[in-house]
């Protein structure tokens, strides 16, 4: 139990691509992990006996949410559009919060498609789905 008040920041949340900083989130969700693996996995024969085995597919999904307006769209198109015509768009991807533990590196990680895109009134969400290789000691923590 914590003896004080935690504090998250935003703006201390740090996604790297490649060599460029991410940046112009949309407004509310900026980043979502999701583990492609299924983890540990329960057996439970018919008599009672239980057991677990270990998925090694240790692969995510993750998603970054930009606003229309923001320049990072262009660096993602660009690298996408690299990917499809040499195979070069496998880049590291590195996610830190700097207010906190969480820690995410993949060392190989490339744009699945273009997002949908829609055009209004309003600043929308872009968002790009990455899929990852491998990815070893994920740290998903709290905050100082």
């Amino acid at each position: 139990m914590s003896d004080g008040v935690v504090t998250y920041n935003p703006k201390m949340l740090v996604i790297v691509y490649g060599s460029r900083e991410v940046d112009g989130f949309a407004e509310d969700d900026m980043v979502t992990i999701k583990p492609l693996g299924e983890g540990t996995q329960i057996y439970s024969g018919a008599d009672g006996s239980v057991g677990r085995s270990m998925d090694p597919n240790q692969t995510y999904e993750v998603t970054i949410a930009l606003a229309t307006t923001s320049k990072t769209n262009d660096y993602f198109s660009n690298v996408y559009n690299l990917d499809r015509s040499t195979g070069r768009g496998i880049l590291p991807l590195t996610i830190k919060d700097l207010s906190g533990t969480t820690v995410f590196q993949a060392n190989q990680a490339w744009i699945t498609n273009f997002p949908e895109h829609k055009r209004g009134r309003k600043i929308e969400a872009q968002e790009w789905v990455f899929h990852t290789g491998q990815v070893a000691n994920l740290m998903i923590g709290g905050n100082d």
